[in-house]
Order: C-alpha cells, then structure tokens, then sequence
C-alpha cells in the first residue's frame, strides 16, 4: 500500500507495459489520489547495446529528428555543453533544431543569473552566438548523443552511429535506479 504524500490516504496505482517504437517495452505508471494528486511515469524496461550517435549540426540536419531516453546524454562539445540525465530527467522526442532551442534557453537563463558576472555573461554570448550561427547557416556545431541503455537515437541519413565501448558506458550518468528485469515475465513486471 501507498499512501498520497499530500493526504495520506490510500493511493490508485496503475500499471501497464507497453510495447512501442525505438523504445522498446516501456512500463507506465499512474498514481492518483482521491484530493487531486496525480504522477505518471514511464521507464523504458529494455536494456540494449550501448550507443553513440553523432551527427553535424547545419541546414541539412536541422529538422533531422533526436529522441533522447531518460537517461540520455546530449553534447556538443565545441560549446562546451554536456546534458546529463538526472533523476528527474523525462524522455522527449524532438528534433536537432529543438535541441538548440532548448540549449539556447539554459544559457539564456545562466546569462541572467550571471548578469553581474562579466566573464560569464561574454561566454554565454559566445555560446549564444555559435548556436544562432548554426540556426541560421553559418556555422556547423557537433551533436553526440550517448546512452549506456541504447534506448535513445538520431533519426538522420547523416548520423553516424556507434557501438560504446563498455568502459565509455560505464561513465556515463543514467539518471535513474536501474532495475535488472531480465528473465522476468510482464506479469511479474507489473506485480512490482
């Protein structure tokens, strides 16, 4: 039994495996109470090969779509940005120019709660400038996108995709608990 973290009283969990495209099974839970609390959750129940995507970032690829899994890891290493799963971290399915925009509003956002900092304010200008060259076309950024779990993916001709040795995997962050449900059928999935 659980019971709501707002009331106390009992909670209607509900559980159901689903299978989907380039996920995999995913297992999504809804909690409800009764006074208005609600909470979903979706985790991706299959672990594959370790992979790495890397893919230009110019015109031709803009549109090109990326769906990241919760855990994830999105850099572009000549602006210095690495974007790590942590235990919040939500799947999304978007496209190449979507991951900039969403850069774009972090570093504008850092710029702000920087704006008494001079050093800092110039290199997110820096940033800011790269990522609104490449939007427009006139300058090309490198997009990786690593997942120890192999769940996420570039959908792009262009993309280039590897195998991650499994030390590289083994670094990266997953942003979540890891439940080892190999051998376990959908029934006794759901009873967890």
């Amino acid at each position: 039994m659980i019971n709501c973290p707002i009331c106390g009283e009992k909670l209607n969990v509900k559980t159901v495996l689903y299978d989907t495209p380039f996920f995999g099974k995913v297992l999504i839970t809804t909690i409800v109470c009764e006074c208005g609390f609600k909470h979903a959750d979706s985790i991706v129940s299959e672990i594959k090969e370790p992979t790495r995507f890397t893919v230009k970032i110019n015109r031709d690829t803009l549109y090109d779509k990326v769906i990241r899994s919760t855990s994830g890891t999105i850099k572009i290493p000549e602006i210095g940005v690495d974007v790590e799963p942590g235990p919040a971290s939500q799947a999304f399915i978007t496209n190449v120019e979507g991951i900039l925009m969403r850069i774009r509003d972090i570093v504008e956002t850092a710029k702000m709660w920087n704006s008494d900092n001079e050093e800092a304010v110039r290199r997110c200008d820096e940033i800011l400038k790269r990522i609104d060259d490449t939007l427009n076309g006139k300058d090309e950024l490198t997009l990786i996108l690593e997942d120890p779990f192999g769940n996420s993916l570039i959908l792009s001709d262009k993309a280039f995709k590897e195998r991650m040795r499994d030390e590289e995997a083994r670094a990266l962050k997953t942003g979540m608990t890891v439940m080892d449900l190999t051998g376990l059928s959908e029934d006794e999935i759901l009873k967890l």
